[in-house]
C-alpha cells in the first residue's frame, strides 16, 4: 500500500459516508491501514483496520481502549438506523463476503435485530473477500477492495452510533469523555444514501442506465437515490427502511416519478420505460 490507497480511503469514507476520518500505514508484517474519524479521541472512539494479505482482505471494527460507552450507545440504536445496518449486511452477503457480527462475545444475525441483546458491553465487526489473489501495488483492487470492505463496515458502525448532538462542545470534548464528537459528523443523509447504493447498485432501477458505463471516470460511482415516500412528507417520527423506501435512480428517471404527486412508483415507470422500448417509442 502507498499514500495514494491513503488519499483514496480518507476520499471515500468522508465522500460516501459523510465522516471526515484520517487514516494511517502500519508497515507490518502484514500491511495494514487504520482508519479513524478525525475528529475524536482515538481512544474513546474506534477505527476500521484494513488487512490486505496474499489470498484475502478483511476490514474489521477495531474499538478503541475506552470505547465503552460508544459501544453501550451502539446497542440502543433504533429500528431505522438498524435497518440501515442489515442494507450494509445484505449488499456484503450478496457478495458471498463473509461477514462475523459478535455482540459480548457471542455470534448474532446481523439480520435479525429483534434478537439483537439489549445491552451490549463488546461489539465484533469483520468483512472479509472472497479468496482471491492479493496485489497491495494495484492500486485499482485496492480501491475495489475498500469500496467493498472498508466503505461497507464504516457505514455499519456509523448508523448504528447515530447522530446525536452531544452534551460536549467538540472543543471541550477530552477522553474519557462518554459523549462521542463523532456522533455529529455523521450525515444520516450520506450514510443512508451509501447503503442504497451498497444493496442496490449504481444502476438505474427504472431504465437500467449506467453512469460509469456511459460516461466513463467522469461518471463513476455517480447515481441519484430516490425517496419512495416524499422527504416533504418524513415527519420527526418517520422512520426509514432503506430497501423499501429508498431506489437508485438516473436523473431523467428521477424527474419524471415526480411528474406526479404522489410520486410515480418506480417498477410502474419502469414497466412504462419497458414498454417504449418493445414499441421503439
Amino acid at each position: 500500500m502507498n499514500d495514494a490507497i491513503v488519499s483514496f480511503v480518507v476520499e471515500a469514507i468522508h465522500h460516501r459516508i459523510g465522516v471526515p476520518v484520517q487514516a494511517q500505514m502500519n508497515a507490518g508484517p502484514p500491511s495494514t491501514l487504520d482508519i479513524s474519524p478525525s475528529d475524536a479521541h482515538p481512544n474513546d472512539a474506534f477505527s476500521v483496520r484494513f488487512s490486505p494479505g496474499w489470498r484475502a482482505a478483511k476490514a474489521e471494527f477495531m474499538p478503541g481502549r475506552f470505547a465503552a460507552p460508544l459501544i453501550a450507545q451502539m446497542g440502543t440504536a433504533p429500528p431505522d438506523s438498524r435497518s440501515v445496518l442489515v442494507a450494509f449486511a445484505t449488499a456484503l452477503e450478496n457478495r458471498k463476503t463473509r461477514l462475523t457480527f459478535r455482540v459480548n462475545g457471542c455470534d448474532v444475525s446481523p439480520f435479525q435485530t429483534e434478537d439483537w441483546p439489549d445491552i451490549w458491553n463488546r461489539f465484533e465487526l469483520q468483512a472479509r473477500s472472497t479468496p482471491q489473489v492479493i496485489e497491495q501495488d494495484d492500486l485499482a483492487q485496492m480501491r475495489q477492495l475498500i469500496g467493498e470492505l472498508v466503505v461497507p463496515v464504516f457505514g455499519m458502525v456509523a448508523a448504528l452510533i447515530g447522530v446525536e448532538e452531544p452534551d460536549v462542545p467538540v472543543e471541550e470534548a477530552t477522553e474519557g469523555t462518554p459523549y462521542q464528537t463523532l456522533v455529529t459528523r455523521f450525515e444520516r443523509k450520506k450514510v443512508n444514501r451509501e447503503a442504497c447504493i451498497q444493496l442496490k447498485g449504481l444502476f438505474c432501477a427504472a431504465c437500467g442506465f449506467d453512469f460509469t458505463a456511459f460516461y466513463g471516470p467522469l461518471g463513476s460511482g455517480y447515481v441519484e437515490v430516490h425517496h419512495t415516500t416524499p422527504v416533504s412528507q418524513l415527519g420527526p417520527e418517520y422512520r426509514i427502511n432503506v430497501a423499501a423506501d429508498l431506489e437508485p435512480l438516473c436523473a431523467n428517471c428521477h424527474a419524471m416519478v415526480h411528474r406526479q404527486n404522489p410520486p410515480l412508483p418506480v417498477h410502474q415507470l419502469a414497466d412504462l420505460v419497458a414498454g417504449r422500448r418493445r414499441t421503439g417509442g
